[in-house]
């Protein structure tokens, strides 16, 4: 009998709940825009950073430093005969370029995008952008950024003679 009792005060209880309230007015205010996740696009930029920064090392450990030292050579040496021996009518030489050149652009594009964020306020017609600091995203922004300007300057002095 008791739990009867408290059965039906439990539902009397339930059924004089009333819903929540909900006010969507403050977020229909506000757009946020986050365009990437910030570990994702820090994996992928280290992704397509492994190769330009494989093959600067192979010229620096072959050339300056006449060492032969394993992987870091051997993706230098590498591109070096696969250029020699199909030259601008390889496809694979191609991909090989862009990924060395334009790699590490994307890769800092694709870092920025995840750690700017922009929002848009209707009321004050307004667009506020603010950057997080996640510090894996900005060393890989620096380091693509640093490896884009020695191939850029490369290709700038190379060709200028």
């Amino acid at each position: 009998m008791n739990m009867n009792n408290e059965k039906d005060k439990t539902e009397e209880l339930m059924e004089n709940l009333q819903q929540p309230v909900v006010d969507v007015s403050a977020h229909r205010r506000e757009f946020r825009l986050t365009l990437l996740n910030t570990k994702r696009s820090a994996v992928f930029g280290i992704a397509l950073l492994i190769l330009p920064l494989l093959f600067l090392s192979g010229v620096v450990l072959k050339h300056y430093l006449h060492i032969d030292f394993g992987i870091f050579t051997s993706v230098y040496v590498w591109i070096g005969q696969a250029d020699k021996k199909f030259g601008d009518k390889s496809v694979i030489n191609w991909i090989v370029r862009g990924l060395l050149l334009f790699g590490p652009l994307v890769a800092i594009g694709i870092n920025l995008l995840s750690i700017i964020h922009i929002r848009y306020e209707r009321a004050q017609k307004e667009i506020l952008m603010s950057i997080k600091l996640k510090w894996l995203n900005w060393l890989i922004i620096i380091f693509c950024s640093l490896i884009f300007f020695i191939f850029f300057m490369y290709l700038i002095v190379e060709n200028a003679y």
